[in-house]
């Protein structure tokens, strides 16, 4: 055990390597509420943004270097399920010193927030990002009642 002395604002402090200070520990607690946030698969973090307007459900996943060949997109109820393969980079004669870019399949299922017409779910691939229009259901888009100004002489009578 090693106390280890650090000046501070013109103060000393001390601590031990032997205890985590809370400082240490901030960066691993982000890491692992940081995991537990994104959907994963293999280390792999999906970013993926999901809004509504008043008639769609709208999600962008980041799928950079995937084809649109390469994509896979379903919706069964309330999961969106996308699957798909990021293209392998030629590791032949190669020596990596740091490899973070993915490679291989992955699959990322999402819960929709309400039900959506699935036979009309446009979908696009622009710049590495994949678009997802799902228009709502009939039965849960909001619907503006009119209301009709009632006929003086008929509400007398």
């Amino acid at each position: 055990m090693a106390l280890v002395r650090t000046p501070n604002n013109g103060m000393t402090t001390w601590s031990s390597d032997l205890m985590p200070t809370p400082s240490s520990l901030w960066p691993a607690l982000d890491c692992f509420i940081g995991e537990l946030a994104s959907p994963t698969l293999a280390g792999t973090r999906f970013l993926l943004d999901m809004y509504e307007t008043e008639s769609h459900v709208v999600i962008d996943v980041a799928v950079p270097g995937v084809k649109p060949e390469d994509l896979d997109v379903q919706v069964e109820g309330l999961t969106l399920s996308i699957r798909g393969r990021y293209s392998p980079s030629n590791a032949d004669g190669k020596r990596y010193w740091v490899k973070t870019l993915p490679s291989g399949e992955f699959q990322c299922s999402v819960t929709l927030p309400v039900k959506v017409e699935t036979d009309q779910v446009d979908a696009s691939l622009e710049s590495g990002v994949l678009h997802l229009h799902l228009p709502k259901a009939a039965e849960v888009r909001t619907r503006k009642i009119e209301i009709k100004r009632a006929n003086s002489a008929k509400a007398l009578s």
